[in-house]
């Protein structure tokens, strides 16, 4: 009797773990339903928000962020297809000091993307309603925890630095090349391989000076109120081809190409947006690092199953 009542236990176990699998849309648990396993998905403070830039607070005493061993070459970068994004593991050398002094760890990089051929773009924050092709998250935790595990729940324990992508037509971005050309090692859920030719800096933005901040959450469950946003407003270029390797090469845990792999904004409530640089609506180009130029745009059009949201399902395509 021990042996078929632990096989059973074994295999509720096993249904138990694959109906909490959650998604981004289909399934028993897509994004609108992540509140039922995960509380934390349906609170006040979450992530990603819809980025009003003339609603932002210019705080001068913000202080450039502080980037330490990003610029490494040579070393071995584990990258792992998991069933939500495609992930790049980073080494502790890799640090990030924020304003107020805190020295965030860095963790992981992954990327959220959209559709192209059906007109959508796939990042997760919107910029005054305009989503960008693609967003590249860096995730960190706060050093004084000694571990990712201790920080994760820790009220101060979390950072990202996040940038925003959008389509050069005839540009490509070489710094991408090593890791686009290898997600054919990673095209199922769960596979892994190693990197060595990675510039993790040079795959950021040019400009890592001027950035956005606010606290939010993460964007994935468990989605925990416990992370300070860094959204650079500087830029990551990829070619329309690139972005179409991205989008087409991976597949989630339902054996499905990975595509659509971002969250729906949030509202901002009574959270407040700062920068450390001012904003100025009408900038003219070649201006100074302090101005951020408005980016070309194209309507886009909801794709199949997506539903009517303004900011993150329609609108203006970068």
């Amino acid at each position: 009797m021990a042996p078929v009542a632990l096989m059973s236990l074994l295999l509720v176990g096993a249904l138990a773990q694959h109906r909490t699998e959650w998604t981004y849309s289909g399934g028993a648990l897509d994004e609108e339903h992540w509140p039922r396993e995960h509380p934390a998905c349906g609170g006040k403070r979450q992530s990603p928000i819809n980025l009003q830039r003339k609603k932002v607070q210019y705080n001068p005493s913000l202080k450039p962020l502080n980037l330490t061993g990003y610029e490494a070459q040579g070393v071995e970068f584990p990258v792992t297809n998991t069933g939500h994004s495609v992930q790049i593991s980073l080494p502790p050398t890799m640090r990030m000091t924020a304003p107020d002094g805190t020295e965030y760890v860095a963790l992981q990089m992954h990327f959220h993307w959209g559709s192209v051929p059906f007109g959508i773009s796939g990042s997760e924050h919107t910029v005054d309603g305009l989503r960008y092709v693609a967003e590249i998250h860096v995730v960190h935790y706060n050093s004084k925890y000694g571990s990712y595990d201790l920080a994760k729940s820790a009220p101060d324990g979390l950072a990202v630095l996040a940038a925003l992508v959008e389509v050069k037509e005839y540009s490509e971005n070489t710094y991408y090349s090593d890791l686009l050309s290898h997600l054919k090692n990673v095209t199922n859920s769960g596979e892994s391989t190693v990197l060595s030719g990675l510039h993790i800096q040079d795959m950021l933005p040019q400009n890592l000076q001027d950035y956005y901040t606010y606290q939010g959450s993460l964007t994935t469950p468990p989605c925990t109120e416990n992370v300070q946003w860094f959204l650079l407003a500087d830029t990551v270029p990829l070619s329309r081809a690139q972005i179409g390797k991205l989008e087409a090469s991976l597949l989630n845990h339902q054996h499905k190409v990975m595509q659509n792999n971002y969250r729906r904004t949030q509202p901002l409530g009574g959270r407040v947006v700062e920068a450390n640089f001012k904003y100025q609506p009408n900038p003219e180009r070649g201006g100074g690092s302090s101005q951020q130029q408005e980016a070309p745009c194209r309507p886009i059009r909801p794709g199949p199953g997506q539903g009517d949201d303004s900011l993150s399902q329609s609108g203006q395509r970068c």
